[in-house]
């Protein structure tokens, strides 16, 4: 009987695949990643979401991070459905899409029992064929895939149309975010990588980092990047954290979250201009 179920799923995604182009311009792929852990990339990608739903957007956020699933908790959602389950085919994305703050849809993800998930070839292309189905959920998909290079984080890098990567002022966070651009980033990407720093004193010094990156990036690998903005260090962060709330609804006038709102209005920007070139988001339809 299981058996027949799972046959019976591959089918109907099948169809949905299938079905992709009757379901209106696939949705703009936002990728948030780290070099290291710990530099705030979930944080992000939390706000980040909810900023582009308060200023008009229709929002997805999915919590690809398989060895910190963190964004269920901080938006105080239960863990029903799961990315894992789409990966297994066990649910398709439409399934375990849950209802989030400030109007998002989230896709949870899950600590995998022994650390062990289905990450082969087919099921990275599942994942990625499904979020090209969202299209009538939403304008834009962020996608927190973690931090480090992966053959899944390769894999979402090639499918993007944006990667943020996240770093902080620290030497070593610095360093392993161009280790992970000179890892993930090669000539069949076409994804804007814009650099974000969070944990920062000032402007000043955030815009020294990405000089610091993209120097690096240009000389060594021919590879540009620009600068999105940076998140100040403020203790209003992890206090939202701990209260498993999203910054901007917690305390929506602090500077780090008028600066999230900042990058989410250029965020939108671009994608007024992507839903006007029809033919950017056809070849984002492409196979990945």
């Amino acid at each position: 009987m299981r058996d027949q179920a799972a046959e019976l799923r591959n089918l109907v995604l099948k169809a949905a695949r299938q079905g992709a182009t009757e379901l209106g311009p696939a949705p703009r792929l936002a990728v948030l990643t780290g070099g290291k852990g710990g530099v705030g990339t979930t944080t992000l990608a939390v706000n980040l979401s909810v900023a582009l739903s308060q200023q008009g957007a229709r929002v997805v956020l999915v919590d690809a991070d398989l060895n910190r699933p963190d964004v269920a908790t901080l938006c105080g959602v239960t863990e029903a459905g799961s990315v894992v389950d789409v990966l297994t085919a066990r649910q398709d994305i439409h399934e375990v899409l849950q209802r989030g703050p400030a109007g998002i849809q989230i896709v949870p993800g899950m600590w995998a029992a022994g650390g062990v998930v289905d990450c082969g070839e087919k099921a990275q292309r599942r994942l990625i064929d499904q979020l090209k189905t969202l299209g009538r959920h939403a304008e834009i998909v962020v996608l927190d895939i973690g931090s480090g290079p992966s053959e899944l984080a390769r894999r979402f890098w090639k499918a993007a149309d944006d990667v943020l990567l996240v770093t902080t002022p620290d030497q070593v966070a610095v360093m392993d975010s161009y280790a992970t651009i000179k890892a993930l980033a090669n000539a069949d990407n076409t994804a804007a990588i814009r650099i974000v720093v969070s944990q920062a004193d000032d402007a000043e010094a955030a815009a020294d980092v990405h000089r610091r990156i993209d120097q690096s990036c240009r000389r060594f690998l021919q590879i540009t990047t620009t600068w999105l903005g940076h998140v100040p260090s403020d203790p209003r962060v992890s206090a939202a954290a701990r209260a498993a709330m999203p910054l901007l609804v917690t305390s929506p006038t602090c500077p780090a979250a008028r600066e999230i709102e900042r990058m989410a209005a250029v965020l939108a920007a671009s994608e007024v201009k992507r839903a006007t070139n029809p033919a950017v988001a056809q070849t984002k339809r492409k196979a990945v």
